[in-house]
C-alpha cells in the first residue's frame, strides 16, 4: 500500500512541477514467452486509437501470396549478412471498433517500427545493420519493386509477380492492378545482384 501512495505522490509532484514525464510509444513489441511450436511469439500492440494487437510471423518469400482475412502488411528486410527476411504483421485482436482503412493507416507505421526494432537488435549484437526493402512510393504503400540483373519482381498486397522486362511489369501494374501510369513515373526500385 505504501509503495502505491509514494508513486502517486511522486507523479503528482512531477506533474505539478511540469517536469517531463516519459510517454509510452504508440507501438510496443510484445513477446509471448510461453509460445511453443508454431505459435507466434512476437506481437505489436498499438495502444492509441484504434487499439489492436498484430502478430509478427516470419514467412518464406513464396508464402506472401497467402492472404489473411484480416488487415496485414508485409515486411521485406535485408539483414546485415545480405539475406532477405520476410515478415507479416496481421491484426489478431481489435480492442476498439475501427474501419479497416484506419487500422491499415496505423499498421504501415507499425511495419516501420518493427524494422527499426530489427536494426536495433542487429546493432546490439554488434553486427552490421540491415535495411528494409523500400516501398515504391508513399502514394502506393506496400508496393515493392525489386530488380535483379535478369528480371523484375512486384510484391503488393499478397501478390508476387515476376517479369522479364520493365515494360511487361508496367503493363501489369497499369492493367491488372489499376495503378495510374503517372504514379509509376517516379518511385524507388530496389536493385539486387
Amino acid at each position: 500500500m505504501k509503495r502505491i501512495k509514494i508513486w502517486r505522490l511522486k507523479n503528482l509532484y512531477l506533474a505539478r512541477n511540469k517536469k517531463e514525464i516519459m510517454k509510452t510509444s504508440k507501438y510496443l513489441i510484445c513477446n509471448d514467452i510461453m509460445a511453443v511450436g508454431d505459435q507466434p511469439a512476437e506481437f505489436i500492440l498499438h495502444n492509441h486509437h484504434p487499439r489492436f494487437l498484430a502478430k509478427v510471423e516470419g514467412l518464406d518469400f513464396e508464402e506472401l501470396e497467402n492472404r489473411p482475412d484480416k488487415p496485414f502488411v508485409d515486411i521485406l528486410y535485408v539483414n546485415g549478412m545480405g539475406a532477405m527476411l520476410v515478415y507479416r504483421l496481421t491484426v489478431t485482436e481489435y480492442y476498439e471498433r475501427a474501419d479497416e482503412e484506419d487500422v491499415l493507416d496505423e499498421l504501415f507505421p507499425a511495419r516501420d517500427y518493427y524494422t527499426r526494432y530489427l536494426q536495433d537488435i542487429e546493432a546490439e549484437d554488434g553486427g552490421k545493420e540491415g535495411f528494409p526493402v523500400k516501398d515504391f512510393s508513399p502514394e502506393l504503400p506496400g508496393l515493392k519493386i525489386l530488380q535483379s540483373p535478369t528480371d523484375w519482381t512486384v510484391v503488393y498486397n499478397g501478390v508476387i509477380a515476376e517479369f522479364a522486362s520493365e515494360d511487361e511489369m508496367d503493363e501489369f501494374l497499369e492493367n491488372d492492378l489499376n495503378i495510374d501510369p503517372e504514379l509509376l513515373d517516379k518511385g524507388i526500385i530496389n536493385e539486387f545482384n
